[in-house]
């Protein structure tokens, strides 16, 4: 039911404009109930899950989700992700399925939250991921190791910003 998961979210917007945001957004999403079950690890970009990215290429290879290859400034490449033609068909077939129906109920109150993640500045979702990923029970002590970790200031405005952001999905304990 991943594959379907994943697909039927990518399917809910334009286009995702990096593996980077996928991955943080997923993540956020799973702190918040979305049952995908990824295992993720912190990663220099912040959390990461090799599960998830080998997801990516299942339904990349299996053509229900088309990636295209952008060079950044950086040399390095950036993949912009959305849901194919075929891969439309193959979710709108499920979802006439009693099991589709089904799933397709439990995912729908992760779709409108996961369009708000992919309009998120990149930047402030990867610290967001990365905050919640230290929150343990105090966001203060959330915000220090993170910004210890990404070698930024405490009191930089995008890390105000993302600990708003990891607020809203990680359910307080």
């Amino acid at each position: 039911m991943r594959d379907y998961w994943l697909a039927k979210l990518i399917s809910s917007v334009p286009e995702v404009d990096s593996r980077k945001k996928l991955q943080k957004s997923i993540y956020l999403l799973q702190l918040a109930g979305c049952p995908l079950r990824l295992s993720y690890i912190l990663h220099y970009y912040g959390p990461y899950s090799f599960e998830l990215a080998g997801l990516i290429d299942q339904l990349k290879g299996a053509n229900i989700i088309d990636e295209s290859p952008e060079q950044t400034g950086f040399g390095g490449v950036r993949y912009r992700s959305k849901i194919s033609q075929k891969g439309k068909r193959v979710l709108e077939n499920f979802q006439r399925s009693e099991t589709g129906k089904k799933v397709h109920g439990q995912i729908k109150r992760f779709v409108s939250p996961f369009q708000d993640l992919n309009q998120e500045d990149l930047w402030v979702l990867e610290l967001g991921a990365t905050v919640a990923y230290f929150y343990e029970d105090s966001w203060k002590g959330a915000q220090a190791r993170a910004a210890e970790f990404k070698r930024i200031r405490k009191n930089d405005r995008n890390l105000s910003k993302a600990i708003e952001l990891a607020k809203r999905f990680l359910p307080t304990r």
